[in-house]
């Protein structure tokens, strides 16, 4: 089992304990400082941050509500390993969402941003050429997430929802980057890639939707 320590680092004050532990772990996971069925130690962590074990534990319990943690029967927690089974139930959900923003986004793109997103995806292309499988994901993110921007004020929350599906996406990164090694599945992103920016220019509606949904039904193991 990896034991690695967490370096809590410098961290601002928070609203309340448990809210600034929460965000510390989720960012920690999401980093990867810590991995897969890494063992989290609630006294440590309580240690580091001079508090008590109590709001560390309610960190942990949210966390595991969100499906970031596994606290097992004997109230030792875990970050959760995800499997390619529940990396495709997070794409679908997320295909199904992002098709319905696609048709509040279409309109709403500026001449500025559309150019944003072609230099984002002229860049996704290169980490493409160069099987840099984990920058090519993190261009990825960033683009969908530019696009997301566009709800704002439209449907916030649907916004929101977007982003926390993106953050269960974001745990998936081992099943994730061995699957994008593939060169069928890392090049159907990059062509997928490639018809948004073409039906973002054409500003068709019903071309964009398909586009998104159909690219996020990867051919995964």
């Amino acid at each position: 089992m990896n034991n690695k320590k967490l370096d809590t680092g410098r961290f601002a004050i928070p609203k309340t304990l448990s809210q600034s532990i929460y965000e510390h772990l989720k960012n920690s996971i999401l980093n990867k400082e810590l991995e897969p069925n890494q063992r989290i130690n609630e006294k440590e962590i309580a240690d580091s941050f001079q508090v008590s074990r109590t709001p560390v534990r309610e960190a942990v319990v949210r966390l595991s509500a969100e499906g970031f943690v596994e606290i097992l029967s004997h109230r030792e927690a875990l970050v959760k390993e995800v499997s390619f089974s529940e990396l495709k139930e997070v794409f679908q959900v997320i295909g199904v969402l992002d098709k319905l923003a696609a048709s509040l986004i279409v309109d709403h793109i500026n001449p500025q941003e559309l150019t944003s997103l072609e230099k984002m995806t002229n860049k996704m292309e290169r980490y493409f050429i160069m099987k840099k499988v984990e920058k090519f994901l993190d261009v990825n993110y960033e683009i969908h997430d530019r696009l997301w921007d566009s709800l704002t004020d439209k449907n916030n929350y649907l916004q929101k929802e977007l982003r926390s599906c993106v953050y269960q996406l974001k745990m998936c990164y081992y099943p994730l980057n061995k699957a994008f090694e593939d060169p069928k599945i890392l090049r159907k992103s990059m062509s997928a890639h490639k018809d948004i920016m073409e039906a973002l220019k054409e500003k068709n509606k019903g071309k964009f939707e398909t586009v998104i949904f159909e690219h996020w039904i990867p051919p995964l193991p």
